[in-house]
């Protein structure tokens, strides 16, 4: 299955694989702890922030500054 999400906390809870476009192009693509980082949310979507790890699930948790 394949979807289009830009909630980031529900595509790496969810998702086994994680494709992060910018402008139409492939900034990384893998596993959801790889590919969603600080440095690359900021990077792709200009959001500074913090990634720890949903308490919950295990997956990364994108926590805006």
């Amino acid at each position: 299955m394949v979807a289009v999400l830009h909630d980031l906390n529900q595509a790496t809870r969810f998702a086994d694989t994680i494709v992060m476009m910018r402008d139409g192009e492939v900034v990384a693509a893998g596993d959801p702890h790889d590919v969603v980082t600080a440095e690359r949310v900021e990077e792709v979507f200009g959001l500074p922030c913090t990634v720890g790890v949903d308490p919950h699930a295990g997956s990364p948790l994108v926590l805006p500054l």
